[in-house]
């Protein structure tokens, strides 16, 4: 049987493998190129579901506020307290209205939501048009409530309108994104606005109030009051140009 000798002089050595500091280097650019594109759309995807699920506790409070106030007001509300009164030239129980639905909300105003920056539409191609700057319950901007939100109510042209910014003053401060219309219905109830029809440049141009014609929420409309319509596509969750799409994914 053959022997293997093994000199005894023989020296063993481990050894090492590893990488070099180029290679080090190279790898580290690599993942920082990657984590520059996707982090954007990681924040982004955070923030939207953050939006989505401030926009359903603002709808589910204020929907619960007019259950609230139908059950010990009675029916009738809207006519009740949307009624103009000719000889007064205004809306006599719009304050009214005011005091009694935070109330059933279970809200408190603190204060007024003062915006640093500008608000924007739903696409960001315009400063957005809001109801907020005029035709209100009082002179103030928007009513800071006790949770945080930003609210405003408006009633004009025989209709109870409620504005709310989900998530007060904190970006992005869009139509659409954190910006939302409701109003109370005949029966009621209240309801998301939604989009009647998307009009073209050239159809706009014959409108009168042009910049909130057909209540838009549209990614192209350049209108001013694009994404007054959006509530309804929010709480379906659908986008308003694509019902195959989620609405909260694809915010413009």
């Amino acid at each position: 049987m053959d022997k293997i000798m093994y000199n005894s002089d023989m020296k063993y050595h481990n050894k090492r493998f590893g990488f070099t500091l180029a290679e080090v280097l190279i790898t580290l650019g690599v993942i920082g190129v990657v984590a520059a594109l996707t982090m954007p759309s990681i924040i982004n995807d955070i923030r939207n579901k953050q939006l989505h699920t401030a926009f359903k506790a603002a709808y589910s409070i204020f929907s619960q506020a007019m259950i609230n106030m139908r059950e010990e007001e009675g029916t009738g509300l809207r006519k009740a307290f949307a009624t103009y009164d000719l000889s007064l030239h205004a809306y006599p129980r719009a304050e009214e209205f005011y005091q009694k639905f935070y109330a059933y909300s279970k809200l408190q105003v603190i204060g007024e939501c003062k915006y640093s920056g500008k608000i924007r539409n739903f696409n960001k191609t315009a400063d957005a048009y809001t109801s907020w700057s005029g035709n209100s319950h009082k002179e103030s901007f928007e009513d800071l409530l006790s949770n945080g939100m930003c609210s405003n109510i408006l009633i004009n042209a025989g209709q109870i309108n409620i504005a709310v910014d989900v998530n007060g003053t904190r970006g992005p401060n869009q139509l659409g994104h954190d910006i939302f219309y409701f109003k109370v219905d005949d029966n009621d109830v209240l309801q998301p606005q939604k989009m009647s029809r998307e009009y073209t440049e050239e159809e706009l141009e014959d409108e009168q109030f042009s910049f909130v014609s057909g209540a838009p929420c549209s990614y192209t409309s350049k209108q001013q009051g694009n994404g007054c319509g959006c509530a309804y596509y929010a709480l379906i969750d659908q986008a308003p140009n694509d019902p195959s799409k989620s609405y909260w994914e694809s915010l413009p």
